[in-house]
């Protein structure tokens, strides 16, 4: 039973991160939460930093996205889905200038259920998230393999001193 709980947990959580607006998390988060991100994006820890410096950037470049689990699995404290958001790529993300066009970012997410142990409330403790970076970049005109092979080719110490975008 707890398994089918964990897993209404995260589709109730879902159908509040769907409606692209903050301050609905901590109904389904933890405060000490932790999110980690793909390379690019990061771990967020706490909260307010998820909400604060990941969503909002994210509602800000797709505010019409919508997540939808092709799968979703439970195990224990885990729940796992892959699936899809499909969105406008209303405003740059990532430094990824914005298309204005319709796209399909694909996701992975493991999601560790915890107790609060003075209240016995189960809440959403760790998520661990795989984000198609590379398949924003194609979907915005980007010659993936281009890509690659033009950072590939590069140090990593040339990065570091790469200059900024001046529309970021």
């Amino acid at each position: 039973m707890e398994e089918n709980d964990n897993k209404q947990l995260v589709k109730n959580m879902y159908v509040a991160m769907n409606q692209n607006s903050l301050g609905l998390m901590n109904k389904y988060w933890f405060e000490d939460m932790v999110w980690e991100g793909p390379a690019g994006v990061g771990t967020k820890n706490g909260l307010q930093e998820f909400e604060e410096d990941y969503r909002r950037d994210f509602i800000n470049a797709f505010p019409d996205k919508h997540a939808n689990d092709l799968v979703r699995v439970a195990e224990g404290d885990w729940v796992a889905g892959a699936g899809h958001q499909d969105t406008t790529f209303a405003n740059s993300w990532l430094g990824i200038p914005a298309t204005g066009k319709k796209i399909r970012i694909r996701y992975m997410d493991f999601w560790r259920i915890a107790t609060d142990e003075s209240t016995g409330e189960r809440k959403l403790a760790e998520n661990l998230v795989l984000i198609d970076i590379l398949g924003v970049l194609q979907q915005a005109g980007y010659d993936i393999e281009k890509v690659l092979k033009f950072i590939g080719s590069k140090s990593p110490e040339f990065f570091e001193n790469y200059p900024e975008s001046d529309n970021e």
